[in-house]
């Protein structure tokens, strides 16, 4: 009664059924991926092209973009669960062995793919404000595709075990070099002739960070004393299932509040948690949130395919192609230097790239941030940040599940073929 009086009866019947179609158009393109041997997260993406951009060129979008914005709500929760999961897989007593090895295969992939990138566009003749900025952008990794792979297959080996926690931290990283980055940049653009400080190079990106950890920490603390609490196995899984809702839920609100990281934050109460609790009240919540996310899952992905615009593909242009070609360049040889200097197995410095590639949430949040900040200083080069960015999610959105399934199966380690 409180959402048909707040927002019209009309209005929430057509909020209910836009996401049983999402849902609906999801579940089916994921199924038929699946037939062709395509992984579903890609058959998610392709409904949301036929629901948004594909059926728009025919004169009318069955999902309309109003109401796609209206449903954001929906991919934050999502990405909340992602970043909860992956947080999940950072227990220490498997990291004390790898660790600083997991450090230095992050900054120099992410460092490598910066570099990559904003060489290609300088020699493309790009401004150098807009190359610091896609260069900083192009570090960043989504976690979902790749997690929603590794239980989907059930993978398991080195591979496995150096991207989840590579996943995790390359936000970090990529974050901050994006904070530092993009105050260069518009300082550049501005022409304002004043020298920045470190500090105020740093600023944004260290607050950001740190409130990230202290919410993340907080949120995991109480999350994980709570489960250790459940002592009832006949109630354990529904009384799990509370518990991290809610601090999933708390976590990713308090980020959207203190504007720190809707990744970082979720994941660090992960981390957190599972550090917390016992072997087998981690299998149980592992469990447990596995069950409950698989429609989250189809609804973030199909929903990420609608928001895409074809047109911004053309209006990348050449730009988004160099984006594409050093972001490729970076992330594979990136991960290859990594990977030799810390003296990974073959399997993890052939295929980790690869694993690296896909890109959205993250790097869509990243680039509004750019469009924002650069708002009143050079509003031309805000939209081809934003552009590039959304022209590149497109590609590596659709084509990057397929190469990290790939790698996968090459590295031997998926157990369960779908």
């Amino acid at each position: 009664m409180y959402v048909l009086s707040t927002v019209g009866s009309s209005t929430a019947s057509m909020i209910i059924i836009d996401i049983a179609i999402i849902v609906l158009a999801g579940l089916v393109m994921g199924r038929l991926a699946e037939k062709v041997k395509i992984p579903d997260v890609t058959g998610y993406l392709i409904a949301g092209l036929l629901l948004g951009p594909i059926s728009g060129l025919f004169g009318h979008r069955i999902i309309s973009e109003d109401s796609l914005h209206a449903y954001g709500i929906i991919s934050n929760i999502a990405l909340g669960f992602i970043a909860f999961q992956v947080g999940n897989e950072l227990w220490l007593g498997k990291l004390r062995k790898t660790g600083i090895k997991i450090a230095i295969i992050t900054i120099i992939q992410a460092v490598a793919t910066v570099l990559a990138v904003i060489a290609i566009l300088l020699a493309f003749g790009v401004s150098l404000p807009v190359t610091l900025v896609l260069g900083a952008i192009a570090a960043a990794t989504a976690p979902a595709p790749i997690m929603i792979l590794v239980k989907k297959y059930r993978t398991k080996g080195e591979l496995t075990d150096t991207i989840l926690p590579v996943v995790g931290l390359d936000d970090a990283v990529g974050v901050i070099i994006f904070g530092i980055l993009l105050s260069i940049s518009v300082s550049i653009a501005g022409n304002t002739g004043e020298a920045l400080t470190a500090w105020e190079m740093i600023k944004h990106p260290i607050l950001e960070l740190g409130y990230s950890v202290l919410i993340g920490v907080f949120v995991g603390v109480a999350a994980g004393l709570a489960l250790k609490t459940i002592t009832n196995n006949h109630e354990r899984q529904a009384k799990n299932l509370n518990v991290v809702i809610i601090a999933i839920f708390i976590a990713t609100g308090l980020s959207m509040y203190f504007n720190a990281s809707p990744i970082l934050t979720p994941m660090i109460a992960g981390a957190v948690v599972t550090n917390l609790i016992n072997k087998e009240c981690y299998r149980t919540e592992e469990h447990t949130i596995v069950q409950f996310i698989p429609p989250l899952m189809i609804l973030f992905f199909t929903m990420a395919g609608a928001e895409l615009n074809f047109e911004v593909v053309a209006a990348a242009g050449i730009v988004g192609l160099g984006y594409i070609l050093g972001r490729l360049i970076g992330k594979i040889f990136g991960s290859m230097l990594g990977c030799k200097l810390t003296k990974s197995s073959p399997i993890v410095s052939k295929y980790l790239g690869l694993s690296l590639l896909p890109q959205s949430g993250v790097a869509i949040g990243l680039a509004a941030a750019a469009w924002i900040a650069f708002d009143g200083v050079d509003n031309e080069m805000g939209a081809i940040i934003k552009n590039v960015t959304l022209a590149a999610v497109l590609c590596f959105e659709l084509v990057g599940p397929i190469l990290v399934k790939m790698a996968f199966k090459r590295a031997g380690e998926i157990t369960v073929e779908v």
